[in-house]
């Protein structure tokens, strides 16, 4: 799972390089299955929507890690 940490300063770069669209401003609303829409994850920074992020699976690398210059994106490995 991937999330996005205090350390945010909302530069947007992560955002822009997802190629997913799976990263949000802080705020933003999103929107779910059948046509809801669920409260931000986050006011304060950007924010990782866990059911549309694919980690950059099959990509040379996680894009949004690549590219945060406050080392703010963290992946946490669930697997037991």
């Amino acid at each position: 799972m991937m999330y996005i940490d205090e350390n945010c300063i909302n530069c947007g770069a992560c955002a822009v390089e997802c190629p997913v669209e799976a990263i949000l401003p802080p705020g933003e609303s999103i929107q779910a299955g059948g046509g809801r829409t669920e409260e931000p994850l986050s006011d304060e920074h950007y924010f990782i929507v866990p059911e549309d992020c694919t980690g950059c699976e099959g990509l040379s690398s996680v894009k949004c890690i690549a590219v945060c210059p406050m080392d703010a994106i963290k992946s946490e490995n669930l697997t037991h």
